[in-house]
């Protein structure tokens, strides 16, 4: 099992594009397997905190590390068009030397949508979701493009050059548990990334002063379950991640490693670290944590 770090949301000292990119650099040296950060445009919904946009970070981050994988948790392809999604992880690919995963979701928090007018309706989500993916493997495969679809239509389209991962970059698609719509879409993928909903909160809720990294984190219970409701659908003979985000910082190293090989017992391939972001004044022991080094299995 891969361990990872998950840094999400980049606000207050995350919103510094620097530090992110420092975070990256750390993070290799120190022995992470993978670096992800998180892609939304706001939080609260105001829009009174800043946030670091994803893909030029990633950019920033390809260069300047050589083994890590690095990636998105996740990019919602609803908010965004398919084909420039396309050309920037074809490019983040190329930079990166094949070391990038596109993690895929339906859509943050309503007003990510509303608030710039556009509709947060979660099933026409899903419609331009899938629509949006197709687009971008067959992109990202160097073919020409005619698609006519329900929300996206293309004629005679190419993007050039391809990624170097072929036939596509790994795309992992976030499942929220436990509704079944999300892993059904995993299965025709690379890999599932699936967190609990949080049933507590409304979408339009200010969630700053939530730990969504406690709320949202799966059990092994939940992976199992996964892992058997996922291989039903999918062709086994294709490589597939299980991709878990929790907290093990702050138990002791047997503790640690007790609560990782139970998700790496029923499947987990990747165990990301989801850092404390959340609250200002937590860089410092943030870099502390990193520089650690992965939790030992």
């Amino acid at each position: 099992m891969k361990r990872g770090l998950f840094v999400a949301p980049t606000i207050h000292e995350y919103a510094d594009p620097g530090n992110l990119v420092e975070l990256a650099k750390l993070a290799e040296g120190a022995g992470w397997d993978g670096y992800f950060i998180c892609d939304h445009l706001l939080l609260d919904p105001e829009g009174m905190l800043g946030l670091a946009d994803p893909t030029v970070v990633l950019g920033a981050v390809a260069a300047v590390t050589e083994r890590m994988v690095i990636g998105s948790m996740v990019t919602p392809i609803s908010r965004r068009r398919p084909w420039k999604v396309a050309k920037e992880f074809a490019s983040l690919d190329q930079l990166s030397g094949g070391r990038v995963r596109i993690g895929v979701g339906l859509g943050g928090l309503d007003q990510e949508f509303s608030n710039f007018g556009e509709d947060p309706n979660k099933k026409l989500l899903a419609k331009k979701t899938d629509e949006g993916l197709e687009i971008i493997e067959r992109l990202h495969r160097g073919e020409t493009v005619d698609f006519e679809g329900e929300h996206y239509q293309l004629s005679g389209a190419r993007l050039l050059p391809s990624p170097v991962q072929q036939p596509r970059i790994p795309v992992w698609v976030a499942a929220m548990l436990p509704f079944k719509a999300g892993q059904r879409r995993a299965a025709r993928w690379d890999g599932i990334v699936p967190q609990v909903m949080p049933m507590a909160l409304e979408e339009s809720q200010d969630a700053t002063d939530q730990d969504m990294r406690v709320i949202m984190e799966p059990t092994p219970e939940h992976i199992e379950e996964v892992v058997r409701f996922t291989n039903e659908l999918r062709d086994m003979d294709k490589p597939f991640d299980i991709v878990v985000s929790g907290i093990s910082w702050g138990l002791d190293a047997e503790a640690a490693a007790e609560k990782l090989r139970a998700y790496e017992k029923v499947g987990t391939t990747w165990w990301l670290e989801w850092l404390d972001c959340g609250m200002p004044g937590t860089y410092e022991r943030t870099v502390e944590q990193v520089c650690a080094g992965p939790p030992a299995l």
